[in-house]
Order: structure tokens, then sequence, then C-alpha cells
């Protein structure tokens, strides 16, 4: 059976899924695997994720973000060790790659290692196109060690940097609600108010 991918969004895992129900091997290009993995994880569905993972890097050996997935999915099977391998080989060729560094967090993270899971982040702030999602991270780090001014403060910059993201406004709530900073949070949504009723004048 042969199969074309360059067709419209999305079809790329129609046709992974007719591919692995026809046992037939069809080959996709490394973006069309990024699609199709990032599918399957968003949807939970980690059997397919690991399928397409293990098929990815056979397709494409040298992808470093099928790499990242498989040190990724390392990480939620908590095998540890096997996805620093994978992180430390992805380091050597890509020393500059902000998620290498934001994975190895992840495990510093998942093993209770909180400040080393800062640290590295906080490299990784310099390194991501995406600070906002990095500021999140180092401030969700900074709740597990119940440091609330620190955390705080970096939920702030990462609602500074995208102000839909709601979980960063309510973390900072929590944070004004445990320092019972009770006006400090209520000045701080008014200013919320104000802002987005300005962006919404500007818009209209």
């Amino acid at each position: 059976m042969h199969f074309d991918l360059n067709d419209d969004e999305g079809l790329s895992i129609k046709k992974f899924e007719l591919m692995l129900k026809s046992n037939e091997v069809g080959f996709f290009d490394s973006g069309e695997f990024e699609e199709i993995i990032e599918h399957y994880l968003d949807e939970g569905k980690m059997v397919l994720a690991r399928k397409a993972i293990s098929l990815g890097i056979s397709q494409h050996p040298s992808s470093a973000n099928l790499r990242l997935f498989k040190a990724e999915m390392y990480i939620f099977d908590d095998q540890f060790t096997q996805a620093e391998e994978v992180l430390n080989e992805l380091f050597e060729i890509e020393p500059q790659n902000a998620e290498v560094y934001i994975q190895k967090a992840n495990i510093y993270s998942k093993t209770e290692r909180h400040d080393k899971a800062i640290d590295l982040l906080k490299i990784a702030l310099d390194l991501t196109l995406d600070q906002a999602d990095v500021y999140n991270l180092i401030g969700m780090e900074f709740l597990f060690i119940e440091d609330y001014s620190n955390a705080k403060v970096n939920f702030m910059k990462c609602l500074e940097l995208d102000d839909t993201d709601y979980s960063a406004l309510y973390n900072i709530i929590y944070c004004f609600d445990f320092l019972q900073e009770n006006q400090q949070a209520i000045d701080f949504l008014n200013l919320c108010l104000v802002l987005n009723n300005r962006y919404r004048l500007l818009k209209d």
C-alpha cells in the first residue's frame, strides 16, 4: 500500500492509523511524525504515541525533536536513567536547545530536586522563544518548595508575556492568599481588569 501524505492537515494521523491497521509501513517526514505524536500525547493515547516515536526515530534517527519526544516518554514512565542518556546525547549535538534543559529540569522536578530544576529552567529562559511557558514552570518549582513569594513573581512574569494563561493567574491568587496579601491581591486583580479593558478598547 502506498501512502501519499502531502494532503490536508491532520491527514497524516489518519494515514498513520490506517498503516497500523494494514500492517504496512509508510514513510512520514519528521514534521508529520511530530504532529502525530503531539496529537496522541494530547489525547492521552500513550501506546500510539510510543509507536509513532519508535517508527519516527527508525525513519529519522538524527531528528532532535523526535528524540526529545523519546526522552519525554521515558520521563513519563519514570525511566530517568534512559531519559538522561538521550538528553545527554542531544546536549552534545545541540547545547543551545532549550527543550533539553527543560526536560532535564523535569527529571530533577520528578525526583524532588527542585533547586536544580530551577537552575536549569533559568538557563532555558535565555535560550527559548517561549519564555512564558518557562516562567510558569519555574513558578511551579517554587510552589513545590513552598517559596510562594518567588513563585508569585514568576507566575506574574508568565502572565505579562501571555495574558491568556489563566493557570498562571490562578496560581498568582493562590500565592497572594497563602501569603495573606489580601489587599495586594485586590490591587493586582483591579490592575488586570483595567489593562484588559484598555486592550479591548484598543482592539475595537
